[in-house]
Parts: structure tokens; sequence; C-alpha cells
């Protein structure tokens, strides 16, 4: 299995391509609280013009993404991996929207962190070590006065 991360902005969709003909549009996560608690909605549509448009956009996508990976030893070998180009999009306007994506990058940052998912880039790394001894910094205060937490 190969992941990758969009580097752009995005509608917060979920989308599914099987087999060239089954295909899945919608807002559904894939956790219990958008099976049972949530609001959600999906389209799910056997079309096979409509799934081969969805796995075309896919494909362009792909070239606005950066594959994430363990590290370079255990890269997957592709026949044909994705272009990486710069962004197709611009950074989503405004200071919301900047604080918006690098609230992201910081909690992709520390998921990668978590995971081991991924090798680090050193700004992430810092970062990562920052939030570790806020956390441990937070710990020690509960565990001394927990009345600061309650």
């Amino acid at each position: 299995m190969r992941v990758f991360e969009w580097n752009g902005t995005m509608l917060h969709a979920k989308t599914a391509v099987a087999d060239g003909k089954w295909a899945r549009v919608g807002s559904t996560n894939l956790n219990l609280a958008s099976w049972v608690g949530n609001c959600e909605l999906d389209a799910i549509l056997e079309d096979e013009p409509f799934a081969r448009q969805m796995e075309e956009m896919y494909l362009r996508d792909l070239t606005n993404a950066t594959e994430i990976v363990l590290d370079a030893r255990q890269k997957p070998r592709a026949q044909a991996a994705p272009r990486r180009s710069r962004p197709v999009f611009g950074s989503g306007g405004g200071s919301g929207g900047r604080a918006a994506a690098g609230a992201g990058r910081i909690g992709n940052a520390v998921g990668a962190a978590v995971t081991d998912r991924r090798t680090l880039q050193p700004v992430e790394a810092r970062l990562t070590a920052t939030a570790a001894v806020l956390l441990v910094g937070l710990a020690v205060l509960f565990a001394l006065f927990p009345r600061v937490l309650a």
C-alpha cells in the first residue's frame, strides 16, 4: 500500500473507486462517530464512465501530493512514480486559511512522529520535540498539582 499526502487546499470529501465501475463520494469518516452519531452523507454509484472520471481525477491529483514513506530504504517500488509539482491551488487565502493549514501541518508532523510512519524534516523534528517537552511539562504539573487539572 502506498500513502500520499495532498499538498494543496481541499474539499473535505472522501472518495473511492473500485474495479473501474464502483465509485463513492461523501463525508463519512472510517470511525464509529461517523457511522453512528454524525449526520454524514455518501453517494455510491455503479457507473463505469463516472468511475473512470473519478480515477483520472485521482491520478491527476497525485501530481500535487507527497508520498509518505518510513525512510528511503523502505520506499515501495513503483513502475511509474507520480511527478511532484508545485501546488495547483492557492494557499487557502487569508490568515485564517494559513493558520488552519499550519495547524494541519503541525498535526501531521506530530502524528508522523507518534506513529513512526515517515522520516521527519528538521523543522518538523524541532516542532515535535517542542510539543513533547510541553506535554511532559504539563504531565509533571498535573501530577504535582492535580487540582490545576480539575
